[in-house]
């Protein structure tokens, strides 16, 4: 059985993910085109990396303390 908590962070973790994605594809088609505030946009990059970061830990995290992992998609 999967544990409950464990695929809720397996949730935000990939969300987390996909928003570093998109803000990264956004900054690269804002220099491309050579338009945006890249200032801006390479801080929302930074911030959805580090929030990617956090939710990645968490998740190690509930693993570890937890002793959840990957055996529970066996």
């Amino acid at each position: 059985m999967i544990c409950p908590e464990r695929a809720r962070l397996l949730i935000d973790y990939r969300d987390a993910v996909h928003r570093y994605s998109e803000t990264v594809r956004d900054l690269v088609e804002a220099i491309g085109l050579g338009i945006g505030d890249y200032e801006s946009l390479r801080r929302l990059v930074k911030e959805s990396w580090d929030a990617a970061e956090r939710a990645r830990v968490t998740l190690a995290r509930h693993e570890a303390n937890h002793f959840c992992d990957r055996r529970d998609f066996s």
